[in-house]
């Protein structure tokens, strides 16, 4: 039974986690959300990176195919109606952010790897949230509310509990919910300054 109840929760976490990138998609299109380009290109960077590893791990590759979906076109609309990716500040943070990736592939150990993922990840969340805390209306209130709901059913859903299995879902959690309760609906008067990023 418990472990019928984790698969459960596995497979909701996975199914809110994609299903939140359609109504996110539908906003960048209607231009109610504008995604910080270097976020989402770090994001899809690290999403390749699990996936081709599952690929030739013969792993979860239909699990972390279907985590890479969202971001690729989120990426692709962020091109267009994105903002960030010009300013001195965002490129040296495209810098270190590289840098820690390529270590990822350099360093052994798990939690080493890990923490160096959750750097780039974490790199690419503090370019959004400084986006945000500009114009909280440039990012979507429910797509980050869901990805908070998909983290803790994620917690939910793990056969052990120790840093590796929750550093990554907890992290979700935080930073999910930062941007969900800091995200406005209504249009903010600075938009034109997220346009300089």
């Amino acid at each position: 039974m418990i472990k019928t109840m984790k698969e459960i929760f596995g497979i909701a976490a996975l199914a809110l986690s994609l299903g939140a990138n359609i109504p996110y998609i539908i906003e960048i299109v209607k231009g109610q959300v504008k995604p910080e380009r270097i976020s989402w290109f770090l994001w899809t960077l690290l999403g390749l990176t699990y996936y081709f590893s599952a690929l030739f791990a013969e792993g979860a590759t239909l699990f972390t195919f279907g985590e890479l979906i969202g971001p690729v076109i989120i990426l692709i609309l962020a091109l267009k109606f994105g903002v960030g990716g010009r300013s001195r500040f965002d490129l040296i943070s495209l810098a270190v952010a590289l840098m820690a990736f390529v270590l990822l592939f350099i360093v052994e150990g798990v939690l080493l790897g890990l923490l160096l993922a959750l750097i780039v990840d974490g790199i690419g969340a503090m370019l959004t949230i400084r986006k945000l805390l500009i114009d909280p209306s440039s990012e979507s209130k429910w797509f980050w509310g869901i990805g908070a709901i998909s983290g803790i059913l994620a917690v939910l859903s793990l056969d052990n509990y120790n840093v590796e299995t929750l550093l990554f879902p907890v992290y979700v959690i935080i930073l999910s919910s930062f941007i969900f309760i800091k995200a406005k609906t209504s249009k903010s008067k600075t938009v034109a300054k997220i346009e300089k990023l």
